[in-house]
């Protein structure tokens, strides 16, 4: 199958990749930094845990060819890049559908009235890592497994082929709204311990706010009629006691995953955050009911503006920064933090 994968950051390296692997012809579009070193170096993919690496060369467009032909094309880029995403793929004739593969809470009707109802399948990648040195060094997120709409099986089964786990869900626009929640909160709690997990996972105070702030949340999802969040995390952040729920979450952020699953993600991706975080309050209309969430969010309007223009180059959300479509990344560098973990990353929840 001819596929196109728009971004190639940590997601879209990962799965552009394994799709080649198993044969389907991929061609990459990517531009500036990123562009020039997969060309140089090719595709590497190193699994964080085992230490495996997997290398290939794909062809490697700077644009999406308006004349090239594409069963599918999947598009990895983030929440603030939409809009300027979107203009450049509408003008492509050739390609039958778009996988989006992103995080955002109401940009459904954009996606649809630009690029077409029937060609949009939403979706969300089920991996997170780093661009270190040239290398895709990922995990796959068991926890939070590839998701791709329900009435688009035959992605799900083309990507679980590749060697995806892969969940289909019925409602992803509320999937999505529901992990805007959860991963807002999640890294504005990380940026308060100035971006390090294990220190989250150091304060008990912070951890019982960062679980009143998803629970408060989505009890007004709830009453808003968004359809429900799936059982496992419906009875981590919602039936079980606070404190199983904030034991749970200690264990994981204190872990190596909490660091690739989150901080790397909250470090670097503080624009999508923000941006995320005004979608999620202008979907909760009633600030009265997220009392925990706001002052979580609060956090970001203590970070500033980065002065480095480059730096957003090294930052990859699950997309593809490196395509400057008007990115301006926020961050507030950590010295030493950077020393543990240099490069780009991306979560994948």
């Amino acid at each position: 199958m001819e596929i196109a994968v728009f971004g190639a950051g940590v997601q879209g390296t990962l799965y552009a990749e394994r799709l080649a692997r198993v044969g389907h012809h991929v061609t990459i579009i990517a531009r500036g930094r990123r562009a020039a070193e997969l060309r140089r170096l090719g595709l590497i993919i190193r699994n964080a845990s085992s230490g495996r690496t997997e290398s290939l060369s794909l062809p490697i467009q700077e644009t999406l060819p308006n004349d090239l032909r594409a069963a599918l094309c999947f598009v990895f880029v983030r929440r603030e890049q939409i809009e300027a995403a979107v203009a450049a793929l509408e003008r492509s004739k050739g390609v039958e559908r778009f996988v989006w593969m992103g995080n955002h809470v109401s940009s459904s009707d954009l996606l649809n009235s630009r690029l077409g109802h029937d060609q949009v399948v939403l979706g969300f990648p089920g991996a997170a890592g780093s661009i270190q040195d040239g290398v895709d060094v990922y995990l796959d997120i068991p926890e939070q497994p590839t998701t791709i709409d329900a009435k688009a099986p035959e992605v799900a089964a083309l990507l679980r082929a590749a060697g995806f786990k892969t969940q289909s869900v019925r409602d992803m626009n509320a999937w999505l709204k529901r992990h805007a929640v959860m991963i807002t909160a999640i890294s504005c709690a990380i940026l308060a311990k100035n971006g390090d997990a294990r220190a989250l996972a150091g304060d008990p105070l912070l951890m019982r706010s960062l679980i009143d702030a998803i629970r408060e949340a989505w009890i007004a999802l709830d009453d808003a009629g968004v359809t429900p969040a799936p059982l496992a995390l419906r009875a981590i952040f919602q039936w079980v006691p606070k404190r199983f729920a904030a034991e749970y979450w200690r264990r994981l952020l204190a872990s190596e995953k909490g660091e690739i699953y989150f901080a790397q993600h909250a470090r670097r991706c503080v624009d999508e955050t923000r941006a995320l975080a005004i979608d999620v309050k202008t979907l909760i209309t009633d600030r009265n009911r997220i009392p925990h969430l706001l002052r979580l969010y609060s956090v970001l309007s203590t970070l500033r503006l980065s002065e480095e223009p480059e730096s957003h180059q090294r930052a990859d959300c699950h997309g593809e920064c490196q395509q400057n479509y008007g990115c301006k990344n926020t961050t507030r560098e950590n010295p030493e933090r950077d020393k543990k973990g240099k490069g780009s990353s991306t979560a994948g929840t």
